[in-house]
Formats: C-alpha cells, sequence, structure tokens
C-alpha cells in the first residue's frame, strides 16, 4: 500500500445538487485508493494510516532498506526526531522517535527549537550519527533602552549516536556547541567516503543571522567539527547541501523566506569546496527549475537530492522538498500547497541539473528509474502568490482560477484540496512526453449550457487532435480518459469554454500515464 492516497474525496448527492448552483465547489467522488506511487499535493501517511511528520531532514540508505528522518513539528507538543523505513521509496513505516524533547533543563528541553536533523553512518566507528540544531545558544545583542545588556538564543549544534540505526540515540553532551565559534542556521552533512563534511550557514553575531555559507570536515567520529575549507558572505541563501554527480559537486541551497516555497539555487565545482567566490549567487541565475517552478521549486524549500542507485547501478535523483504552509504566519497557510512533503524527479542537461515538477512519481529502486504522472500541479492544489493557476498558462482574457473544493472548518487550512474552474477561455500545459501510448484522465463536472467546452490533446502527432466535449449539465463527478500517441515528444493539455451566459466547469485530477 502507498503512503500517498490519492486524496479521498466523498460528498453526498444532496452535497453535490445544492453546490452544484455555486460554482460546483464539492469534491469529486472517489473511493480511497492505494496506488504504487509518490503522489504529491497530498497529506502523507505512513502504513498504519497516520500523518507523516519528517520535516527538514534526510533520507540514508542502509543495504536496501532507506530510512526518513525527520521533525516532528505539531504546535503545542513536544518535538521529536521522527524515524520511517521503506524499501521503494513510496510506503514509510514509522519506527518511532529517535530523539525528544523532555523536562525543562538543557539542551533538548520542552519550549526550545529542535530541527533540521540529519543522519548518517560512520564506517570507521560503524555507529549512526544524528546532527541536530538546537535553540539554546544565547548570544549578546547589545544594549535595551533601560541599559540592560540583551541576549537572544540562537541555533547550535548537537550530536547524539546509535549503535543501530533505529536504536536509541544519545547525545555527546548536555548542550549545543557553536561551530567554529559560530551560531548557525540550516545545515546538513555530505559524506564522501570515510569523510563526513558540515555543509551550514552561519552567523555573524547579534542580530546578523544566516548570512555565511560554510564547507567544514567532521572529526573521525563525526561527532565534532574541525576548521572551514570553504566559506563566503552570502546573506540570501538557506538549507544548503552537495550532491556528488557526473563526477562533479554540486552545491545546493533556497532562497532565505521564513516559512515560504523558495526557488532552488546552484553551484557546481570539479573539486569540494571549489566554487567560484568572485560570482555571488545572487547575481548568478542558476535555477534546476523553470517557469513557474523555477520561482518557488513547485511549491517546497529545498532539503536533498536522493540518489536511487538501482541494483545495476542505474542511478536517478529525487528532488526532496518540504513545504512549510501550515506553519507559516501562524494560521494563514503560506504559498505552496498541500502536504508537508513533495518529492519530484531530477534529471541532468549535460551538467545543469533540472527539476521536474511531477504531481505523481513513480520509483523503481530496483531499477534505478523514475517514471510518473508528468503533469504539474496536475490536481490544482499548489498555491503561488499571483498566479492564478500555478504551473497552467491562462489565455489573457479568460476566465479560470483554482478555488477550495469546500470550506470545512474541521479541515486544516493546507489539507483542504483545490479544483480547476473555467466559466470561459482557454488553459493548457505543455508536458514533455517520450515518444509512446498514453492515456490522459480527469474529473470533471459541468454546469451545462456553454456553446462549447472541451479538455483537449494536441501537439503530439502533428495536426491530430483528441477531444472530449463537456458541455452537458452533470452535477456528480465523473471521470473521463483520453488514449493518444505522442510522435513529437510533447503534448499540449487544454480545457476550452466558450459560454455566452454564466457557466462553470470544474476540472480536477489531470494525469497522463504510460499507456505501455
Amino acid at each position: 500500500m502507498n503512503i500517498r492516497k490519492r486524496v479521498t474525496r466523498l460528498i453526498t448527492l444532496a452535497a453535490a445538487v445544492t453546490l452544484a448552483f455555486t460554482g460546483g465547489l464539492a469534491a469529486p467522488a472517489q473511493a480511497a485508493e492505494s496506488s504504487s506511487y509518490i503522489a504529491n499535493d497530498t497529506v502523507w501517511t505512513d502504513t498504519s494510516g497516520k500523518e507523516i511528520l519528517a520535516q527538514g531532514g534526510n533520507v540514508l540508505k542502509v543495504g536496501s532498506t532507506y530510512y526518513w528522518v525527520g521533525q516532528k513539528l505539531v504546535s503545542g507538543t513536544p518535538k521529536a526526531v521522527n524515524l520511517y523505513s521503506s524499501t521503494d521509496l513510496e510506503n514509510w513505516t514509522f519506527k518511532g522517535p529517535i530523539l525528544e524533547q523532555s523536562g525543562t533543563e538543557g539542551a533538548l528541553a520542552v519550549g526550545k527549537w529542535l530541527g533540521r536533523p540529519q543522519l548518517n553512518y560512520n564506517p570507521t566507528t560503524r555507529k549512526f550519527v544524528l546532527i541536530v540544531e538546537v535553540n539554546d545558544q544565547m548570544v549578546y545583542v547589545g544594549k535595551k533602552p533601560t541599559g540592560e545588556d540583551e541576549y537572544w538564543g540562537r541555533n547550535g549544534i548537537l550530536f547524539a549516536t546509535s549503535d543501530t540505526v533505529d536504536g536509541t540515540y544519545t547525545p555527546t553532551s548536555t548542550q549545543s556547541a557553536k561551530v567554529n565559534g559560530r551560531t548557525t542556521g540550516d545545515r546538513s552533512v555530505f559524506v564522501d567516503g570515510d569523510k563526513a563534511y558540515l555543509v551550514y550557514v552561519a552567523d555573524k553575531g547579534g542580530r546578523s543571522i544566516n548570512n555565511m555559507i560554510n564547507l567544514a570536515p567532521l572529526n573521525k567520529d563525526w561527532t565534532a567539527v574541525e576548521p572551514t575549507v570553504y566559506w563566503e558572505d552570502e546573506p540570501h541563501k538557506e538549507a544548503p547541501a552537495i550532491l556528488k554527480a557526473n563526477g562533479k559537486y554540486y552545491l545546493f541551497a533556497s532562497g532565505k523566506r521564513d516559512w515560504d516555497a523558495t526557488a532552488t539555487y546552484y553551484r557546481v565545482s570539479d573539486t569540494l569546496g571549489g566554487w567560484n567566490t568572485q560570482e555571488p549567487w545572487k547575481k548568478v541565475p542558476h535555477r534546476p527549475t523553470r517557469d513557474d517552478g523555477g520561482d518557488n521549486s513547485f511549491g517546497t524549500q529545498f532539503e536533498q537530492i536522493i540518489p536511487v542507485v538501482g541494483e545495476s547501478g542505474t542511478t536517478s535523483y529525487l528532488f526532496n522538498g518540504d513545504r512549510y504552509s501550515q506553519y507559516y504566519g501562524g494560521t494563514s497557510a503560506a504559498p505552496g500547497g498541500i502536504g508537508r512533503n513533495a518529492w519530484y524527479p531530477l534529471t541532468f542537461e549535460g551538467t545543469a541539473p533540472v527539476l521536474h515538477g511531477w504531481s505523481d512519481v513513480d520509483v523503481d529502486t530496483k531499477a534505478g528509474t523514475i517514471t510518473g504522472n508528468r503533469v504539474a500541479n496536475g490536481r490544482f492544489d499548489q498555491d503561488i502568490a499571483g498566479k492564478k493557476v500555478p504551473h497552467w498558462t491562462v489565455k489573457a482574457g479568460s476566465n479560470t482560477y483554482t478555488q477550495k473544493i469546500e470550506d470545512n472548518p474541521a479541515v486544516k487550512t493546507h489539507e483542504i484540496p483545490r479544483q480547476l474552474t473555467v466559466e470561459s477561455g482557454w488553459i493548457s500545459q505543455d508536458v514533455a512526453l517520450p515518444n509512446g501510448s498514453y492515456e490522459l484522465s480527469f474529473d470533471y463536472r459541468s454546469s451545462g449550457a456553454q456553446k462549447n467546452a472541451y479538455f483537449e490533446v494536441k501537439g503530439h502527432d502533428g495536426q491530430r487532435s483528441e477531444k472530449v466535449h463537456l458541455n452537458t449539465a452533470r452535477n456528480q463527478w465523473a471521470t473521463q480518459k483520453i488514449p493518444f500517441t505522442v510522435k513529437s515528444g510533447k503534448a499540449t493539455l487544454g480545457v476550452w469554454v466558450d459560454s455566452a451566459a454564466p457557466a462553470w466547469l470544474n476540472i480536477d485530477n489531470v494525469s497522463v500515464w504510460s499507456a505501455s
């Protein structure tokens, strides 16, 4: 059973009929279903059906098993570092918390920050090492108007070790430590053979925070940080991490926008620590995403690139993105979308990484390959400020937008699904597809009475166009499918409505899967 179930959207007939006259705000009637793929823009659950709570962490492969460590961040409860396991990167079993807050004293006191966990295995000591961010370092920031000295808490790092990956992690100290004399922001760990490096954002002191990118080796036990081998002033980046691929080193980082989704930036070098410091990132438009996705990494903040290495050595890459929409501003959602996490394929064009915002990702860990539904924002559940329909092109003069399917006070804001509403005009998305046979699937409802309304696939085979007309009134959700063959390496998916009188067409759950 896949942990990322397609969102179950059940409605009663009475509710459907009532909402039919207000633009179709009810949800598609679907039975709950499990499937063997990663369903982005949904609330992910583990194999027991409970929501996965794993923010700001990393995925570590041990033998044939992947372990995902992340922060449990739930308002009003003590923070913890949670551990999940999987053999396919799709179905995750909760192993339990491996580090928890308790009491009122020390680095793990309840109420302090505990985040950005990084889990790795040291082959020399044969121990698993967990590094976490703890907000217990007091920093002098100046005098108060009353003349008193003022301090505030900033982040240090805490090390903990265990003999087994899912065992008890024992901190190596009772208090976190500064890194080379500085407090820190986000960090990750890069492992290169038997050596490990802390890749981190450092503070300059006082309230001058998150403004230095650094790379420093860990000691032989991986429980302390040695002097930096690379650093530069960079006040606009967070969440740095390194990937080694194509014989090169890639340094990725997100933008600095607090809880909000951001663009992802990168540098590339032939040597570790050899990035060009004469060309600051803020002046270099290196982004592995394009179009709308380049603005905010498809509604996420970069965390890690996960290598998927098959049994024969074939390697694919997954972009591990965090989504903090449920925390932004305390009560209001930040641009991003539904769910706490989203994972996307990352490929290379030459040496340039390219991020693909697929709605669904199917991983074959044995083969080391990734396929899936290449439609971006196919559930219309992403949210980007200033974008009517993220990752879709709305033709000028068209009246089309996304809206919440229902306003249910019992459902958290970041979990309320959205739908596409088209009242007039044309909306489309160009999708790159390898040549072959495919099936387009989508859910729809329609007020009827339009002059014309249809979903179309075109640009896939010369002048061919495959259409399904949708201008007959239908209050209940229904699923339509269109088989088509791609001979041009791409296809345009589009919805057209021509109506003289007020009318609406609702579309949801757009997907394109290989039919072969």
